[in-house]
């Protein structure tokens, strides 16, 4: 039984409760620049997704990495979705800022620890990742149109939603091909070495893991 990533529950104080601990300038200013609390909190949750799933991502890439797998192909993949994740933590967080609302950034869990984790297992856990991600951005949205918040709608579904859905395809793909492949070894290398020409590790990480 696979990991799935449930983000929503990694939200430990209620929006009320995060919102009391800021100052009351603050809650003013938010009140004043139109930033409604099912909007902020909204928001807020999402980079916190985001920030989970990189550090989760980068945790996967290291896993990869590792000298008794070696797989340098997929430890780049999951490279390189550290990085995104952590790009869109940081879109989050300024769109945050632009709406006079305040960025929470919060303390995040501990990645769960797989040794034997195969390649097969780190991209259905990539998978389920991309898929609760979706899963909120698509709350994010419901609750703007319920407002009638427009500009943050369309943010949520230009800037993000597109992207994960093309994300979660490419998760799929990569399932679905690994399956087939089984525990083949010779067959996962090259999928490995394939998947290499796509995702190369940066000139840094090759002199560490080299």
């Amino acid at each position: 039984m696979f990991l799935k990533w449930r983000y929503y529950m990694l939200i430990k104080l209620s929006f009320k409760e995060q919102m009391h601990r800021l100052p009351a300038h603050h809650r003013r200013y938010c009140s004043q620049n139109n930033c409604n609390s099912r909007i902020e909190e909204a928001i807020n949750i999402q980079i916190k997704a985001e920030q989970q799933a990189s550090q989760n991502y980068l945790n996967i890439a290291v896993t990869m990495l590792h000298p008794s797998k070696s797989l340098l192909g997929a430890g780049g993949f999951f490279m390189k979705m550290y990085y995104e994740e952590l790009e869109h933590m940081h879109k989050l967080i300024n769109y945050q800022l632009l709406r006079g609302g305040a960025p929470l950034i919060s303390s995040l869990e501990l990645p769960a620890q797989h040794k034997n984790l195969t390649m097969l297992d780190a991209f259905k856990q990539g998978l389920c990742m991309e898929r609760d991600i979706t899963v909120l951005i698509e709350k994010g949205i419901k609750y703007a149109e319920e407002v009638k918040d427009y500009h943050f709608a369309d943010f949520m579904t230009s800037v993000f939603l597109t992207e994960q859905i093309q994300s979660i395809y490419e998760f799929d793909q990569h399932v679905t091909k690994l399956t087939t492949l089984k525990n083949n070894d010779v067959f996962l290398h090259l999928y490995d070495l394939e998947l290499q020409k796509n995702y190369p590790l940066s000139d840094s990480i090759k002199k560490v893991v080299k």
